[in-house]
């Protein structure tokens, strides 16, 4: 077996438990796998039945590997045979490293004293190793066609198709480091605008990814001024408690201007200002009019109604934004539902910018509602990992001291795989915003002045991370237990009249199973760093990861994927969207095994 196998298939430690079934503990990814050894016995057929059990830690942090591991197990006798007196028989297992492209297993059977015995353990373990070596060149097949996709949702302006994706790949997938993509028809979107880039894998790193850019830019036209200025009258109107900090000497100068303003158009209605006028001359005072109305209509349209008006009616549930904002979520499902009915990539990744975060935050919202409980039968389901989620929010069972936020994120991961192998086809593991506005959703998402951010969150119809959670009777009689999963019954694949279940997530549960990573540069002053951005913990939990990027000088909310200004922030990127998805090979394992690979 190659080193090149050990190192991604995470080669396992085998124990024996008392159960029969030989234990391989894998130490990189926390996995449990079982497998049951029958012995041929009269003429009966050898073969080997492996289950799985899902991962509690994640694979992208793995464990040192010892340089060799071994197990023992004594083999039961036949039942036939068990009241004649039977010499003890012992089964070692050694796995080595022999050289750096190759490593070593040793099956040793002791206890056997006849020759047939041993010719015919021979032969079992050859066979054994045979079918070992198929279902693996099976599994490594499987492996090197391993694929994910990123979803790109950009944000407000004139955006044109493309042009997200184009900065996105030529930045965050280095060619100096020898990363190539190549861009395709998207053959996935209505819009024969748009097109795809594919970065073929690099072994060991990362496995082939292909990105999609949700376009929307021109669902929102016809804006007009009145619809944007109303929209940020009632923002700054608000009380001073629901505006961020970070902002609110901003508004209060935006609301002294404002008011200046206001007294001054009132003081020239009421005074004869014919005499301030002389100051102009000849061509002066003639051009100046045109020059005002030229100005103010290129700060109208290009700023308030190009930019600010992308915001004021997709933020503003309102009658005539309604259709908008419909149109605009019925492509961002369709986008994701398409990508879930291929089966093509074993996870998604889901990119937001600026307004595009609150996009992609609703569309999920939507599509986990929908489809999180597409199901394909299998055989086990298990909530252990589900449960530890759970136990991180109760504090006679939380592990002291309290995970840090990566060790939570890899919980959800380890989370998510479990919903995986019990069947559900739930396939998006992280959401990254950059310059997100949700860090203020206090002060944009209020439904109407009734109904407030804090009720929509309550009533689960804005998930959080955690999610929110209800009491339920613990263990003990005075013991409450808070939990944001529910018994999902199924029908049993082996008896159609019964039923099994398997604890799954409410349908406020989004962020249980999808890590969400969000970054930000700090605002400073009035025109450094991000203002639009900021930590979004607060307002939607402690789960979520805020990255705080370096301070920088000037307007950043556009830099985070230019690597000529920020490259560190670029990597911080790359980090956040966790592209080199380590799997162990066993995860590869094929649903229903061939009569060819078990011959």
């Amino acid at each position: 077996m190659s080193s090149q196998l050990f190192e991604r298939v995470h080669l396992p430690m085998w124990t024996f438990s008392q159960s029969g079934r030989v234990q391989f503990d894998d130490l990189r990814s926390g996995r449990v796998v079982e497998s049951d050894w029958s012995v041929a016995v009269e003429g009966k057929a050898y073969y080997l039945v492996t289950e799985f059990d899902a991962a509690v830690s994640p694979a992208s942090a793995p464990a040192p590997v010892a340089d060799s591991t071994s197990a023992d197990l004594t083999p039961q006798p036949p039942a036939e045979s068990r009241g004649a007196p039977q010499p003890p028989q012992r089964v070692a297992f050694r796995l080595s490293y022999c050289t750096d492209t190759s490593s070593r297993l040793r099956i040793e059977h002791s206890g056997l004293l006849l020759l047939r015995d041993r010719r015919a353990a021979v032969k079992i373990w050859q066979g054994a190793l045979r079918r070992l070596e198929r279902l693996m060149t099976r599994c490594m097949r499987s492996f090197r066609h391993d694929r994910q996709a990123v979803i790109l949702v950009h944000g407000i302006g004139e955006q044109r198709p493309g042009q997200l994706l184009r900065e996105f790949i030529s930045n965050v997938f280095d060619h100096r480091a020898g990363e190539r993509y190549y861009i395709k028809p998207d053959l996935v979107s209505s819009l024969f605008e748009m097109r795809m880039a594919s970065v073929p894998r690099i072994d060991g790193q990362r496995p082939t990814t292909d990105v999609y850019e949700l376009y929307w830019a021109h669902l929102i036209r016809d804006t007009t001024i009145t619809q944007v200025c109303g929209w940020m009258l009632r923002l700054l109107l608000s009380k001073d408690t629901k505006i961020p900090q970070t902002l609110l000497r901003l508004v209060w100068i935006v609301r002294v201007v404002l008011v200046v303003a206001l007294a001054l158009v009132a003081w020239t209605a009421t005074k004869d200002i014919s005499g301030w006028l002389k100051v102009f001359a000849g061509g002066a005072f003639v051009a100046l009019p045109s020059l005002l109305a030229i100005g103010m209509k290129a700060l109208r349209d290009e700023y308030l109604v190009n930019f600010a008006g992308d915001a004021a009616r997709y933020l503003e549930p309102r009658a005539d934004n309604v259709s908008r904002r419909q149109e605009i979520r019925e492509a961002g499902a369709k986008l994701i539902e398409a990508l879930h009915e291929k089966r093509r990539y074993e996870r998604i990744v889901v990119y937001a910018h600026s307004l595009g975060s609150v996009i992609a935050y609703d569309i999920l919202s939507n599509a986990w509602a929908r489809h999180s409980r597409t199901r394909d039968p299998v055989a086990r389901t298990s909530s252990r990992a589900l449960r530890a989620l759970e136990d991180l929010l109760n504090k006679h069972s939380c592990p002291q001291p309290a995970p840090d936020i990566d060790a939570v994120q890899g919980m959800q991961h380890a989370a998510w795989a479990e919903y995986r192998h019990n069947g559900f086809q739930w396939r998006v593991t992280d959401f990254v915003t950059v310059g997100s506005p949700l860090a203020h959703a206090r002060w944009l998402l209020n439904l109407d002045v009734k109904t407030e951010f804090a009720d929509l969150v309550r009533e689960r119809s804005l998930p959080t991370c955690p999610p929110v959670t209800e009491e339920i009777n613990g263990p003990a009689k005075s013991e409450k237990r808070k939990v944001f999963t529910f018994t999902h019954a199924y029908a049993d694949p082996d008896n159609s009249r019964a039923k099994r279940s398997v604890q799954v997530p409410h349908h406020g549960g989004l962020f249980a199973l999808t890590r969400w990573t969000n970054l930000f540069f700090p605002y400073r002053g009035l025109v450094d760093g991000d203002p639009v951005a900021g930590p979004v913990a607060p307002c939607f939990g402690h789960w979520v990861k805020d990255v705080s990027l370096r301070l920088t000088k000037g307007f950043a909310h556009c830099r985070y994927t230019d690597r000529s200004l920020e490259p560190q922030a670029v990597e911080q990127v790359r980090l956040a969207l966790n592209l080199p998805m380590r799997r162990p090979l066993a995860e590869h394992l094929p649903a229903k095994l061939h009569p060819t690979v078990l011959q």
